[in-house]
């Protein structure tokens, strides 16, 4: 057609010499640059994405910062990126890739951390770790429930097995292919009693403590204590595997307690090892304190005494008069007096105690308690006594003053009370470092202003 459009471009005429050549060659050469400076670019700035990652240095602070606020699977992460940054020798690899291992069995993800205790010892067997290493597995297969698979893993593990050159081999408890060895039995034991005694140690004086320890461990000589702590240990772990395997570790509720738990436990057990020996009390703090408090450590004087309650003065006089005649008290006490219980034992007999001033059957009465331990055994009161019960005319049987204990006597006692105070004082001491240390600050004015939700409130939510 000749009207059809032409989009051909229209040729150029034709320049005789070495003009178009150069041109031609600059324009490639323009082009050329213009091309590689593009690529560049793009180089550069997939670079720059890489050059605001942090340094091995900053990345495994940051994996232990994650790790000691409880962000376990964050910290793993973070660990991950370090692996592949940082330069390692195999046993550096080997024990971060335990302590990933071991964070997320910390973070409830037993089968992704067993994958990665197998690839600690894969890459080099340290033998700090061995150990470890073998705890570890186990714990993975118990928490996800993989039981059947622990009884084959352990087959496998020789750690697991005991051999026959071991005194206490016998083995006295299966559960599935792990044995149990009366050389084991006795090592839970001794942890056992270390567990009970831990908090007596510092508060009792060396002697006694281990007097006390001698006396506990006698008793796990008994066959029959043994048998009883391996059978409740048993069921116990019987009750752990069926939750497990029931899943009860993944309730929202029971991670919660089980945090709580861990806690408090780490929070005891980091607090005894920072005041284990330095509670200690010795003999001049003890003798110090003993002569400065004598007179808390006094044995009460007692007195016993007969009374005969009369309800006016009148009749309390004249059964005084007719004692001060040489008339027989019981006598008296069962013709005059209007209590029935002091006519029947011909004059109640009951204990005082000088400390308390309280005199059973009278009260407390001012200055009565003083009269009486004033007096000799077997004499009456020159004067009729009054309470709220009536008037009493008081026969005195004996007299027991008051005596001082001597320090052997309170010694333990002491010593538990200054071992006592001083672990207090050391640990409000180093609570408050360590609330200071994490900048943890208790808003009291708003704790103790605030007002509890009503009952309906709380039931509705």
């Amino acid at each position: 057609m000749a009207d059809e459009l032409d989009f051909s471009v229209p040729q150029a005429k034709k320049r005789k010499g070495p003009g178009n050549s150069i041109i031609i060659i600059l324009l490639l050469a323009v082009l050329a640059v213009g091309v590689a400076g593009l690529w560049q670019s793009k180089k550069s700035g997939n670079k720059s994405t890489a050059q605001v990652s942090l340094t091995a240095g900053q990345l495994k602070e940051l994996a232990s910062k994650l790790a000691s606020r409880n962000f376990y699977a964050e910290a793993v992460e973070a660990w991950k990126q370090y692996l592949e940054t940082a330069r390692l020798s195999s046993e550096e690899e080997a024990r971060t890739l335990f302590t990933m291992g071991d964070l997320l069995l910390k973070a409830d993800k037993p089968e992704e951390a067993l994958g990665y205790f197998y690839r600690s010892e894969m890459v080099k067997q340290v033998p700090e770790l061995k150990g470890q290493i073998n705890e570890k597995i186990k714990e993975c297969f118990e928490k996800a429930g993989q039981f059947a698979a622990l009884r084959y893993e352990i087959m496998e593990r020789t750690s697991y097995k005991p051999t026959e050159e071991d005194s206490g081999s016998e083995v006295v408890a299966q559960v599935g292919a792990e044995k149990i060895t009366a050389a084991q039995l006795g090592a839970m034991l001794e942890d056992q009693l270390d567990v009970q005694l831990r908090q007596y140690k510092e508060l009792l004086p060396p002697e006694q403590f281990n007097a006390q320890k001698e006396a506990v461990r006698s008793q796990f000589d008994n066959p029959q204590v043994r048998l009883q702590f391996l059978g409740q240990m048993m069921a116990e772990e019987a009750l752990q595997r069926e939750a497990l395997a029931e899943k009860l570790d993944e309730d929202t509720t029971i991670k919660q307690q089980l945090q709580r738990m861990r806690r408090q436990f780490l929070a005891e057990q980091y607090l005894n090892e920072q005041l284990a020996g330095k509670t200690h009390v010795d003999e001049v703090d003890v003798q110090t304190y003993y002569q400065a408090h004598k007179d808390n450590y006094k044995l009460p004087g007692q007195a016993q005494i007969s009374h005969i309650l009369l309800d006016t003065k009148e009749k309390a006089d004249k059964a005084l008069e007719r004692l001060n005649k040489g008339e027989d008290f019981e006598k008296v006490a069962q013709e005059m007096s209007q209590d029935e219980v002091t006519k029947e034992a011909g004059g109640k007999i009951v204990g005082v105690v000088l400390n308390e001033k309280v005199i059973p059957g009278l009260g407390k009465v001012e200055g009565v308690a003083e009269k009486i331990f004033a007096s000799k055994a077997n004499t009456v009161l020159p004067e009729p006594v009054k309470s709220g019960r009536g008037w009493h005319v008081i026969l005195v049987r004996s007299v027991t003053p008051a005596e001082e204990k001597k320090l052997e006597d309170v010694k333990d006692e002491i010593y538990q009370r200054l071992s006592s105070r001083k672990r207090q004082e050391l640990q409000q001491e180093l609570i408050k470092q360590l609330l200071d240390k994490y900048n943890i600050v208790i808003h009291q004015d708003v704790i103790m202003k605030t007002k509890p939700a009503p009952a309906e409130q709380k039931e509705k939510k």
